[in-house]
């Protein structure tokens, strides 16, 4: 027996190319598809361009514990100093002076290009410039000024009322623990000295030999190429994470007291201490699987002190390691953050205080964000694109001879039905190259570095007020 079947076999051509006249582009989302309880991450403008502020290939951006906005302005050579509202700032009214940042100078090694910075609990601001070496220009000693600095002290133990007197000041801080309190000190009033501290300089040397003397020659830092800083913890505590790109490692570094200061505040004189940094361990090591380090990009901290970093080479572009462990936070084959060939060059990488992992992938334009279990949310710095279409869905007319088995089928006919629908994509043409960013109250500070500018993005929820402000500032 013959019986005649119409089945439809649909051949999909999209056509993306708006000049040939298939469909129209929108941009999404329309005011009338964001909805009260959305998050959106909003483009803030104006952008902070390069005509404005002088730019010459900013590398990175970093929010100060104050709300200052710190610019690696590297071609320049200097740091840039901004406040909220994108206004260049040399000093202000609570006594802070940046001038020593505008064109930054290393004694013995000259005019430097900064490309990465961080912030310590000291107020140092922190930054390299891919050597062996570390520097450090303190906020709080050049707003409070220096009157002595000392290298040597004299300290009384509280109970024993022992006396010591000693110029070995990278023991100091085993002393003021362990029962010992200041009672003098030899004073310098050198303004050579006290110049010295105030400006920009040396706070790691890779070169100096109790980095690499005492250690083996996997530890050796007189060749290291320091990529990437960030600071980690507070008091006696704390330290830098140091990328180093030779020898693809994790290093981590302590602080050492140096001079003790006398500084001039409002209420009279008080003492500080100015500081070193020196080799500690190794906290991440060569290797191409998870939790091991190859071509390293940048490096970050969540508030618990995991660590987050990026790289180029290896199997995964972005790890998360457990602080003190080292442990990996994130499984292959299970975390969106590890998935293979997600990012074309995952250069950057921040976390705000949500714990939401922020990748800037220079390679695609755009950044994508995770949650703290490495899951997908979403990309932002791209522009949801939608496009009326049309597909071709071809129907065929068979004949089949049921007498036979296996059936026998014979094409009688066909026609063609077009088919209307929408796809929509997203574009990424905000950013060009971008290579850092930092988070500060639900704001992200781009240093889209292709276009010599900084970009702005604020994560907002919506409410009937902002989406009426929404409207407004769409509707010319």
């Amino acid at each position: 027996m013959k019986k005649v079947a119409l089945i439809s076999i649909s051949v999909f051509i999209i056509s993306l190319f708006v000049s040939n006249c298939v469909g129209h582009i929108e941009k999404l989302p329309t005011i009338s598809e964001v909805e009260q309880g959305d998050t959106s991450y909003v483009h803030l403008f104006p952008d902070w361009e390069k005509e404005d502020y002088n730019f010459n290939t900013p590398k990175d951006v970093m929010v100060g514990a104050d709300g200052y906005i710190f610019v690696a302005d590297s071609g320049n050579s200097r740091i840039l100093v901004l406040n909220q509202a994108g206004l260049v700032v040399t000093e202000d009214e609570f006594g802070n002076n940046f001038q020593g940042l505008e064109d930054i100078n290393i004694p013995g090694k000259g005019e430097i290009q900064p490309v990465q910075l961080s912030q310590d609990s000291k107020m140092n601001l922190l930054f390299c410039d891919g050597s062996n070496q570390i520097y450090a220009w303190n906020q709080h000693y050049n707003n409070t000024g220096i009157r002595y600095v000392s290298k040597e002290v004299t300290l009384q133990h509280t109970e024993s009322g022992a006396i010591i007197t000693s110029d070995r000041m990278d023991s100091l801080s085993y002393y003021l623990t362990n029962g010992y309190t200041l009672v003098d000190a030899k004073l310098d009033s050198s303004e050579e000295l006290i110049n010295s501290i105030l400006a920009p300089h040396v706070i790691f040397d890779g070169d100096d030999p109790k980095n690499w003397e005492f250690v083996d020659d996997y530890g050796d830092t007189r060749n290291s190429k320091i990529v990437d800083i960030v600071a980690f913890g507070k008091d006696y505590n704390n330290g830098i994470y140091v990328l180093d790109k030779r020898y693809n490692r994790i290093i981590k570094l302590k602080y050492e007291i140096k001079y003790l200061l006398i500084m001039e505040t409002d209420e009279g004189q008080s003492v500080a201490f100015d500081y070193e940094c020196v080799f500690s361990e190794v906290a991440a090591s060569q290797g191409s699987g998870a939790g091991f380090i190859m071509d390293p990009k940048s490096i970050t901290i969540d508030l618990s002190g995991n660590i987050y970093y990026t790289q180029t080479g290896g199997v995964y572009s972005c790890h998360g390691i457990s602080a003190g462990s080292y442990r990996t936070l994130f499984n292959p084959g299970e975390d969106d953050l590890l998935d293979i060939g997600r990012f074309q060059c995952a250069r950057d990488v921040g976390i705000d205080s949500r714990g939401i992992i922020y990748i800037v992938d220079k390679g695609s334009n755009y950044i994508q964000t995770f949650d703290n279990e490495g899951n997908f949310l979403r990309n932002v710095a791209t522009t949801d694109i939608m496009i009326d279409t049309t597909f071709l869905e071809t129907v065929y007319s068979y004949e089949i001879d049921s007498t036979v088995i296996p059936y026998d089928t014979t094409i009688v006919d066909s026609s063609v039905v077009e088919i209307d629908t929408t796809v929509s994509f997203q574009l990424a043409e905000i950013l060009n190259k971008p290579e850092a960013i930092a988070i500060n109250q639900n704001i992200l500070y781009v240093a889209d570095t292709g276009n010599s500018r900084i970009v702005r993005f604020q994560y907002v929820i919506m409410t009937e007020q902002n989406l009426q402000d929404l409207q407004e500032y769409r509707t010319p």
